[in-house]
């Protein structure tokens, strides 16, 4: 039997990650789906109401869905798709509707809810029975074992509304980092990789710095799929700490991980958590690595695979 799942999408890579983290965590339980990806762009929010209130008789839907397999999962991320969500999901009563992320509408709206622990942050410290609180966001990855001893991974991001970009203060931070790592016995090999929301100047300033073994790769010049590649290939990642999401996407891939500082300009439930674990040095600041301190191998992260565990178990309840 197929499950048909239709996912709801902005368009931002991000989202589309966290769900098809979801995705290949339901085929790795031997389930069976057909997921159609659905841009919401375009899509009208009183087309569908309408549709909705009057039951097919007033609006209508898109062309593009009446074409489809009725869903039995819709599957939202990003505050634009939820409005959608929620009426899709009226418009098809027999289906779910789960939401990845915490939704700027009540969460009792959504059929169900899979919340990072940052992004939950309620004075109520009970969880509803449809929302489950995960480590993190949820990713396609998972640890194939393929680590490379003394192989590191850079990632750099860029200003967000949490930290700010120091450029000087970050390349000062690589310098060190291959400084302190050219010094080893063992040969290493160190490969950096952007963001888009990195400063196009940021490459070209830290080219000329001539670092030895630092082999740069902007996101512009890299494949879909490569940057997972390397998560599987590196023993140890370093992430600036703007980048919640390849800070789990490191964990889940069975990485050690390093934090590369940037200039804190908002605290809030998100930089608290990372903060906490870099405390417990799950999350090691780069300060901390260059005085000798060690990782603390923690396990990597299958969170995807729990989720789906959780969500199977409410959908047989109610089948």
């Amino acid at each position: 039997m197929v499950m048909n799942i239709w996912h709801l999408s902005d368009g931002k890579a991000g989202h589309v990650a966290q769900a098809r983290g979801l995705f290949v965590a339901l085929e790795r339980r031997d389930i069976t789906i057909h997921v159609e990806d659905i841009s919401v762009k375009g899509i009208s929010k009183f087309s569908l109401l309408l549709y909705w209130l009057s039951h097919g008789r007033l609006g209508q839907l898109p062309q593009s869905l009446m074409r489809l397999h009725e869903p039995d999962l819709i599957v939202g991320v990003g505050h634009a798709t939820h409005w959608i969500l929620i009426l899709l999901q009226k418009c098809f009563p027999a289906a779910k509707s789960v939401v990845l992320m915490r939704p700027t509408l009540p969460a009792n709206w959504f059929d169900y809810a899979i919340v990072p622990a940052h992004d939950y942050s309620d004075q109520n410290p009970s969880v509803p029975d449809h929302v489950l609180i995960s480590k993190g966001v949820l990713n396609p990855l998972i640890n194939e074992h393929r680590h490379i001893a003394h192989r590191h991974l850079i990632l750099i991001g860029g200003a967000s509304k949490r930290y700010d970009w120091s450029e000087a203060q970050l390349i000062k931070q690589i310098n060190d980092l291959v400084s302190n790592l050219s010094q080893k016995d063992q040969a290493q090999t160190i490969i950096l990789t952007t963001s888009r929301r990195t400063p196009d100047s940021f490459v070209s300033h830290l080219s000329q710095q001539n670092l030895p073994h630092l082999q740069i790769f902007p996101v512009s010049e890299t494949p879909q799929g490569w940057l997972f590649e390397q998560l599987q290939l590196a023993e140890i990642v370093w992430v600036t700490q703007d980048s919640g999401s390849m800070l789990f996407e490191a964990l889940t891939a069975g990485c050690q991980v390093g934090l590369l500082k940037m200039p804190q300009i908002k605290k809030d439930t998100v930089t608290q958590a990372t903060d906490l674990l870099a405390e417990q040095h799950i999350f090691l600041p780069l300060a901390e690595y260059l005085k000798g301190e060690g990782f603390n191998n923690a396990e990597p992260l299958r969170e995807a695979d729990r989720a789906v565990d959780w969500l199977l178990t409410k959908l047989d309840r109610i089948n």
